[in-house]
């Protein structure tokens, strides 16, 4: 804790109560609370419950989906599941190829590489390893095309198709909604604009269209930091224009960049998403509010506009692995009343903050995450937790400091968050040509 302007070590609740005095009187928005996905579910479900009571702001966001909203998250029904990509007859690659380098690309999509491949990539690898007779598409290679604009390649590739009426089956016949309004917007773009985004000629899309079409069971395999939100939608668009979701085996899987990326979602660490992945609403507020027993901040903001204006008054940000903190949070940091950093690592500006509480570990908490194919698992310690408070522990402090209500144990917040999930297939939010 900052203490006449040096951080000295101080006992856990000393710090609970320092946080507590500082942010009780806290305004409505006020206060800005990142992750990211390095946490169990347990741990994001109780974060956000924390901000929305005690914090009284639901100025909520993550590092891997700042300014990139949430476009990543299709239905789970809409997903290539990592099973069926043992029966796949050829895997569509655009992430990093280990056996090159693991170069990144430029373009849009913000370069976000490291020496150490998340665990998320290794999945994928290992699937690969096991599918050696599968045959491999991997961009950017020396003989396949290089593409450094993906909004701009796949609308190509979409627009050749409907050109020339390669479009089949039931999303373009039945089940497809907007198809007519994405295809009248399509037909007006300038193709060999879009051509010249990637150095690309006709044939090279044309030679690619026709390898496509005549694979029974193709899979896309996506980094989805390579992708903006709008070439996400066209990866989308493309797959539908095909069919290829509706066949065993086919369609897209894009690979998040952290072990719990999906979580950020499905806990609800965004202004406008609930817990349990729902769009944030009155009905979503008062079922909040009916299991937290508690008046639950649900205000509209804009993270980012904030963050370009006046800045936010306090800045809470819960970074175990140290992932890439953007300057103009930074800024915002720098120039906020109060911040705390939640981390595994100390940063070497650790001097910006007046509260550093310590973050585990993956390995040495136990809890829940979501897969990139929306399935969760549970997971055990590996290793012994050196801290007298865990993650939760420390959450379960802070909570207690702020007088507020939380689940007993860990195993009842997982209870929490699991009643606020629907199953079944929404099938009318799903299906849209964006």
């Amino acid at each position: 804790m900052k203490l006449n302007g040096q951080l000295e070590p101080v006992p856990f609740e000393q710090a609970f109560q320092h946080v507590a005095q500082r942010l009780t009187a806290a305004g409505v928005n006020e206060t800005l609370v990142m992750s990211s996905g390095s946490y169990s579910n347990e741990t994001l479900y109780l974060l956000q419950r924390l901000a929305r009571i005690a914090l009284n702001t639901n100025a909520l966001n993550t590092f891997d989906y700042y300014r990139r909203g949430t476009d990543f998250f299709p239905d789970k029904n809409d997903i290539l599941p990592f099973a069926e990509l043992f029966q796949s007859n050829k895997f569509y690659c655009i992430f990093p190829n280990a056996e090159k380098g693991c170069q990144d690309v430029s373009g849009e999509a913000p370069a976000v590489w490291s020496s150490q491949m998340p665990e998320t990539l290794k999945a994928v690898f290992e699937i690969l390893k096991r599918c050696p007779d599968t045959p491999r598409y991997w961009f950017n290679s020396t003989d396949t095309l290089c593409i450094t604009d993906y909004y701009a390649f796949f609308r190509c590739v979409n627009y050749y198709m409907i050109r020339h009426h390669l479009e089949k089956g039931i999303y373009v016949e039945v089940l497809g909604k907007n198809y007519g309004i994405y295809k009248n917007a399509l037909m007006e773009d300038d193709y060999d604009a879009l051509l010249k985004k990637n150095n690309l000629q006709h044939t090279d899309i044309q030679s690619f269209v026709d390898d496509l079409i005549t694979v029974h069971a193709p899979a896309f395999l996506v980094w989805e930091r390579w992708l903006t939100a709008s070439a996400y939608h066209e990866l989308e668009n493309m797959c539908m224009l095909l069919d290829i979701q509706s066949k065993p085996a086919a369609g897209f899987l894009t690979i998040k960049g952290e072990l719990n990326s999906q979580g950020l979602y499905d806990m609800g660490l965004f202004p406008h998403i609930a817990p349990g992945g729902h769009h944030m609403d009155e009905e979503a507020r008062h079922k909040m509010e009916a299991v937290f027993q508690a008046a639950v901040c649900t205000e509209s903001v804009d993270v980012a506009s904030v963050i370009d204006g006046p800045g936010f008054r306090n800045v809470i940000l819960w970074n175990a692995l140290g992932s890439d903190i953007a300057e103009d949070i930074l800024h915002n940091v720098r120039k906020a009343e109060f911040s705390l950093l939640h981390t595994s690592y100390l940063p070497g500006n650790a001097e910006l903050y007046d509260v550093i509480l310590p973050a585990n570990l993956p390995e040495e908490v136990s809890g829940s995450y979501t897969d990139t194919a929306k399935v969760p698992h549970n997971y055990e310690s590996e290793i012994d937790n050196p801290l007298e408070y865990n993650n939760i522990g420390q959450l379960f402090g802070l909570a207690k400091a702020f007088g507020i209500q939380f689940p007993s144990d860990k195993d009842e917040a997982f209870l929490e968050f699991i009643s606020f999930m629907e199953a079944g297939c929404h099938s009318a939010e799903r299906h849209y040509f964006k």
